[in-house]
């Protein structure tokens, strides 16, 4: 009744804790696992042929010969369509794992009782690369319920944790046009969503690994071409959903069309005295910025143009501790900021949900409130 489908690229540090929590699964029948790495060279291959020696009646490997994410082809919806036989399909990324047992029969329940509905989501947990600190959580709601697709299309692709979904395979039957321009999460949220909405569940049961080594979210996130582009085919699958739903959802789309427009730096420009009003009464104590990701880049630059004085900054995923920042900020260590920082402020609210329920004693700020759109 359900297919896994575990896609890894170089993750040979994570992929065994994936695989045990998808075997660790309790559920009323058999299900399968297909695992497709796309040309790991980290060793990851000789884990995953361990793995389908020990459960041959589980486990299928898909081993591609040539790197199939840098050539834009769409593998995901191949394995989907030729390759899978559940009813239903479930992913869990190589960097992710799932930690609930229950969480398929749990999600197969939540379907077969919603057969208005075409895909299922549920709550997650945030985690560090090293896996030692929850972030935040990825919760769209309070309390289960439907996702319109209105809320998909406004929540853009981190709305609901790509590990925590759940949806027939039926979905991949008529490919719509949107879909075709590229193989996004956000394009499957938001076609799993056209029908009923999405059922979620609002309980935790996956934990996403925010950017992980070999990650594809790490390496778009830290090229700024790769971003741009991103964008620009966002923009293209929008208008195209636009068209192909006969302007159902224009006002909707067209809303979240502005936001690509926005970016962070901008949105901070346009709250400047907001945030000097706030900010100018820390001069003399120590202040650093915790996060580095977009939103934590555009913060420093903004920061040192208004001439906001920080000590530093830092981010549980930064190893390199030597190194300065774009802005030649010095990179400090996390547990050094939170024992010198009288303020930190959180680029993200993920960072801000974080410390606020950490030992830190200082004032924390979330910075997302003056960006929050992405």
């Amino acid at each position: 009744m359900i297919s896994v489908i575990c896609i890894t690229f170089n993750q040979s540090e994570y992929i065994e804790k994936s695989l045990q929590s998808v075997l660790s699964q309790i559920i009323n029948g058999p299900f399968e696992i297909i695992i497709h790495d796309d040309v790991s060279t980290d060793g990851t291959i000789d884990i995953l042929k361990e793995y389908e020696k020990r459960f041959p009646d589980k486990i299928r490997l898909i081993l591609e010969t040539e790197n199939q994410h840098s050539q834009n082809i769409d593998f995901f919806s191949k394995i989907v369509k030729d390759h899978a036989n559940g009813k239903y399909i479930a992913i869990c990324e190589g960097d992710d794992y799932w930690t609930d047992v229950n969480k398929l029969q749990l999600q197969f329940e939540a379907l077969e009782a919603h057969p208005e509905c075409d895909m299922c989501a549920c709550k997650a947990d945030m985690i560090s690369e090293d896996g030692r600190h929850i972030l935040g959580e990825i919760r769209p709601r309070e309390g289960d319920g439907i996702l319109t697709i209105e809320d998909v299309i406004m929540g853009g692709g981190n709305y609901v944790a790509t590990a925590g979904l759940f949806f027939r395979k039926s979905m991949f039957d008529h490919m719509m046009g949107f879909e075709k321009i590229r193989s996004l999460d956000y394009c499957h949220q938001m076609k799993g969503s056209l029908r009923g909405g999405i059922y979620y569940i609002d309980k935790s049961m996956v934990a996403y690994r925010r950017y992980s080594k070999s990650s594809v979210t790490n390496l778009i996130t830290n090229n700024e071409n790769a971003m741009s582009r991103q964008c620009e085919q966002e923009k293209m699958i929008l208008k195209t959903l636009d068209r192909e739903t006969s302007n159902k959802y224009h006002e909707v789309i067209e809303k979240r069309l502005l936001d690509y427009e926005q970016s962070f730096y901008k949105q901070l420009k346009d709250r400047e005295s907001d945030i000097l009003e706030r900010l100018n009464g820390f001069q003399g104590k120590k202040v650093f910025l915790w996060g580095m990701g977009p939103r934590g880049r555009d913060l420093e630059k903004f920061l040192k143009e208004v001439k906001i004085e920080i000590q530093g900054v830092c981010d549980i995923t930064v190893s390199q501790i030597e190194n300065k920042s774009i802005c030649e900020s010095a990179y400090f260590s996390c547990d050094e900021v939170m024992k010198s920082a009288d303020v930190i402020l959180a680029s993200v609210t993920g960072a801000y949900n974080y410390l606020v329920k950490s030992d830190f004693k200082g004032i924390v700020i979330n910075m997302q409130e003056y960006m929050p759109r992405a």
